[in-house]
């Protein structure tokens, strides 16, 4: 029953999120002395992906021909890495920048504490509801 909560089904995603995402930034900091390592990076996972196609928000446009320029309104729909990184590269052609992964895994477990907490609590007011709380 709870499964089927879009929310849920959200937090339990972007959880397993921020867990891929730190096994990657783990892996960017394991390279930092590997010649031409890029570091890489996971895109952010937004609660309108996981939205049926119908429910999502429509802020713009709709294009109906090839030619037409869309403006807003489309959502990336993949779980995929990002490619628009900036970084710098050493002489070996490395490009981990330290103290940018060690920030960027700070704040991917603090956006997960955060996941988990906002889950426990969304937990806990439907037990409330249902009264089972």
């Amino acid at each position: 029953m709870l499964n089927d909560l879009p929310l849920m089904s959200f937090m339990r995603d972007k959880m397993k999120w921020h867990q891929t995402r730190q096994a990657v930034l783990a892996t960017n900091v394991a390279h930092a002395d590997t010649p031409n390592y890029k570091p890489k990076d996971l895109k952010a996972i937004t609660f309108e992906q996981h939205l049926p196609e119908d429910q999502r928000p429509q802020a713009g446009m709709k294009v109906t021909h090839q030619r037409h320029m869309s403006v807003g309104g489309t959502f990336s729909t993949q779980f995929e890495s990002d490619s628009k990184l900036d970084f710098e590269v050493t002489p070996s052609g490395n490009g981990v920048v330290l103290e940018d992964q060690m920030a960027k895994v700070a704040q991917n477990q603090m956006d997960y504490q955060l996941a988990t907490t906002v889950y426990s609590r969304s937990l806990g007011i439907i037990k409330m509801a249902i009264g089972r709380g």
